[in-house]
């Protein structure tokens, strides 16, 4: 089953086992909507008793009755089915977010990174490194990377020559 992270679990609220929930606005009435809410990593099925709004968004979960019986369940990230999702949040980040902290190798030159950051462009993405004390971007193009090794983290590309002494 696909999950969208709506938000997160705040402090418990009150001494009824009533949660405080804080979710993108975009999926508030997606959740008041909810039945039943998945919450944590991974995403564990918790129903819905019921919902209060004004000022603070509380739910109160079934088999939860009092402040510490919820106390677990707070800081936690709050989740949702996708078919019951209606609203879309603007995506943050890029594609190659995940490629973070990964090094780069490529034939013709020295085990590059780790990756810093991902800079994001009109047309295309830049992996930012440090390479000799100074800021390296390689290009990130699907023609340009051969492969993703996530098991040891590495991104294996075919570069073009000099393209080390292109950094500032």
């Amino acid at each position: 089953m696909e999950v969208i992270e709506i938000g997160r679990t705040g402090r418990p609220h009150g001494i009824k086992g009533e949660l405080s929930v804080f979710v993108e606005e975009v999926y508030e009435d997606d959740l008041l909507a909810a039945k039943a809410v998945l919450i944590g990593e991974p995403p564990i099925p918790y129903f819905v008793r019921s919902f209060r709004t004004g000022g603070k968004l509380t739910v109160s979960l079934e088999n939860f009755d009092t402040r510490e019986a919820v106390v677990l369940l707070s800081g936690k990230p709050l989740w949702l089915p996708a078919d019951q999702v209606t609203g879309e949040a603007e995506v943050e980040g890029t594609p190659w977010d995940g490629v973070v902290g990964f090094m780069i190798e490529a034939e013709g030159y020295p085990p590059l990174g780790p990756i810093e950051d991902i800079i994001d462009l009109p047309e295309h993405y830049l992996a930012e490194l440090t390479h000799n004390e100074k800021t390296v971007f390689i290009p990130l193009h699907e023609d340009l990377v051969l492969n993703v090794r996530e098991t040891d983290t590495v991104l294996e590309m075919q570069l073009p020559r000099g393209l080390l002494e292109l950094g500032s």
